[in-house]
């Protein structure tokens, strides 16, 4: 009887086949590294060295606050935790979304998680422009017409001249009269 050879594979399968095994290797590789990752950094999120104070964040507080008000203000208008996790992803965006509800706050420029405890908060403050007379006291609006709080200082700046509709919203939001805010645009430098 004659003895049958095996047979032959052809060489693009064998190569496929050890091409798709390595590749199968290398993704379980990597899919473990991500895993170990998170894992690690889930165990270390609830410890105290990777936290920060609030009133701990680096800023340049508005002209007429002292940076201690300033960010106990911010902290009330963020309603973010008294302690927050330098480790958590979302962390500068909380941040960035919560010092922008800030009545003084015009833009949040920066939030920088800087280690090994720190963060760093670049922020454009609203300028006063124009002073408007309401409900017997001077209330004070920047060159967009929106509103600044009460403690605002209206020293040197104009008085509005017309009859002003009384504010549409909160401080921190256009004044809405859209003669207030026309007199405040041109007053904008």
């Amino acid at each position: 009887m004659a003895k049958t050879r095996p047979e032959k594979v052809p060489w693009f399968r064998s190569r496929l086949l050890h091409a798709m095994l390595v590749l199968a290797l290398i993704g379980a590789f990597l899919g473990g590294i991500i895993w170990l990752g998170r894992s690690g950094r889930d165990h270390l999120q609830g410890q105290p060295r990777y936290e920060v104070a609030f009133a701990e964040i680096e800023c340049q507080p508005p002209p007429i606050m002292t940076r201690e008000k300033f960010l106990h203000q911010a902290h009330y208008y963020a309603r973010l935790p008294e302690r927050l996790n330098l480790l958590d992803e979302e962390l500068p965006g909380r941040l960035r979304t919560g010092f922008a509800k800030h009545p003084w706050v015009e833009k949040v420029e920066d939030v920088e998680i800087v280690p090994p405890n720190k963060i760093v908060v670049k922020v454009t403050y609203r300028t006063p422009v124009l002073a408007i007379k309401h409900g017997g006291s001077l209330r004070v609006v920047d060159g967009n017409g929106v509103l600044l709080p009460k403690d605002a200082p209206s020293l040197g700046l104009p008085i509005y001249e017309g009859d002003p509709q009384p504010p549409a919203g909160l401080e921190g939001t256009r004044w809405g009269d859209p003669n207030v805010e026309a007199a405040a645009r041109k007053l904008k430098k």
